[in-house]
C-alpha cells in the first residue's frame, strides 16, 4: 500500500459541471486549514484533468468518467470518495489495489434515519389517507397507532442503523439489528448476526434495510425473508437498488404479510413508469433522496480530513474502502 509520509501538496477535486462551481469555495474553505500548502486542482470533465500530472490526493465522487480521468494522471496514491457506498467502482478499469481509497461513511446518518422515521410515522398516523382526504374536504376521523413498545428491525447496523436506532429509542420502540459480527451497541436492544434474523422478523413491525450492495447482500430481501415477517410490518427500503427484490415487495403487500412499504431505491433507477408498484396505495415511492441533506459535502470533506488526521499519525483511516468485503 503507498504510504503518505510524504506531505501532500496537489488535491484534484472531480465533479459533474452543473455543481463544481458552486462547491469549490468550500471545498477550499474546509480543507485549506489542515493542509495550507495544498495546491487545489479542479477538474469537471476528462478533458479538465491536466495530463501528466502527479498529485496525491483525488477527493471524487464515484462518476462514471472516473477511470479515464485517472489515466491522464502520471500518479496518484489516495482516491476519497464523497459517496458512503462505493459498489460502483468495482466495475470501473482502474487499479484498486496500490492505493488507498477511502469513503465518506457517516455522511448518510442523519438524513436517512429522519427519513426512515418520517415514513414509519407516515403509516402509524396516516398521513397518506388524511392527504387524499383533505383534497377532498372530506372529515373522516379514525385511531391511529403509535411507535411506542413497536420493534424495529435494521438489517445492517452501520452509521445509518445505529444513527436510526438511537432516534427510534426516543419513541420508546425496542430496536434490533444485524451486523457480521454482533455486539453490544447503544441504543440497539438485541444485535444478531443476518442469518440469526428469523425469529426476530417474527416479532418486526418495521423493517428497515440500510445495507450496502455486494454479491452477498444482492437480492437478500426476497420472497424467502419477507415470508418470516410478523404479518402486517412494513418495509422501509434506504439500502442500495438491488438489495430489495420489488416482486417480492408486490407479493408480500398482496398476501398481507406487508400492509406497507416505503421505498427509496429500486433495482432499475428511475423506476419505470410502467412498474405496478406506482399504482399502490399501500406504498410510499420516493426518487432515491433519503440520503439528501444541504450538510453533505461539508460533511464528506470532514470525513476526509478524519481518514487524513488519523493517517498523519500512523494510524488506521477510519473509512478506508474494504476490498474484500466489497464495501
Amino acid at each position: 500500500m503507498p504510504s503518505l509520509s510524504d506531505p501532500i501538496r496537489r488535491v484534484l477535486y472531480l465533479q459533474k459541471p452543473e455543481v463544481i462551481t458552486q462547491q469549490k469555495a468550500l471545498v477550499i474553505r474546509t480543507l485549506q486549514s489542515a493542509l495550507p500548502k495544498v495546491e487545489f486542482l479542479f477538474a469537471d470533465s476528462v478533458e479538465a484533468v491536466p495530463r501528466n500530472t502527479k498529485v496525491d490526493v483525488i477527493i471524487t465522487p464515484t462518476l462514471p468518467w472516473l477511470p479515464a480521468a485517472l489515466a491522464r494522471l502520471d500518479q496518484y496514491r489516495w482516491i476519497h470518495f464523497l459517496s458512503a457506498g462505493v459498489e460502483k467502482i468495482w466495475d470501473m478499469d482502474f487499479d484498486k489495489t496500490s492505493i488507498l481509497m477511502t469513503k465518506s461513511s457517516g455522511v448518510h446518518g442523519a438524513p436517512m434515519s429522519e427519513y426512515a422515521m418520517g415514513t414509519m410515522l407516515y403509516f402509524d398516523k396516516q398521513f397518506g389517507r388524511f392527504h387524499d382526504l383533505a383534497k377532498q374536504a372530506l372529515w373522516q376521523r379514525s385511531w391511529l397507532d403509535e411507535l411506542t413498545d413497536k420493534q424495529l428491525t435494521v438489517l445492517g447496523l452501520g452509521h445509518i442503523g445505529q444513527s436510526l436506532a438511537r432516534r427510534a429509542k426516543a419513541f420508546d420502540m425496542q430496536v434490533v439489528g444485524t451486523q457480521r459480527t454482533p455486539r453490544s451497541i447503544s441504543s440497539v436492544d438485541r444485535v444478531v448476526a443476518l442469518e440469526d434474523i428469523g425469529p426476530e422478523l417474527a416479532r418486526t413491525d418495521f423493517l428497515v434495510c440500510c445495507l450496502p450492495l455486494t454479491e452477498a447482500t444482492r437480492g437478500l430481501v426476497n420472497d424467502k425473508l419477507l415470508s418470516q415477517l410478523k404479518p402486517g410490518a412494513v418495509l422501509i427500503d434506504i439500502s442500495r437498488g438491488g438489495v430489495v427484490k420489488g416482486d417480492a415487495v408486490l407479493k408480500a403487500l398482496d398476501s398481507g404479510i406487508l400492509k406497507g412499504a416505503a421505498l427509496d431505491v429500486f433495482e432499475q433507477q428511475p423506476l419505470p413508469s410502467e412498474s405496478p408498484l406506482w399504482k399502490r396505495e399501500d406504498v410510499l415511492i420516493t426518487p432515491h433522496v433519503s440520503g439528501t441533506t444541504p450538510h453533505y459535502l461539508k460533511r464528506a470533506l470532514n470525513v476526509f480530513l478524519d481518514n487524513y488526521a488519523a493517517f498523519s499519525k500512523g494510524q488506521r483511516m477510519v473509512t478506508l474502502v474494504d476490498q474484500a468485503a466489497g464495501y
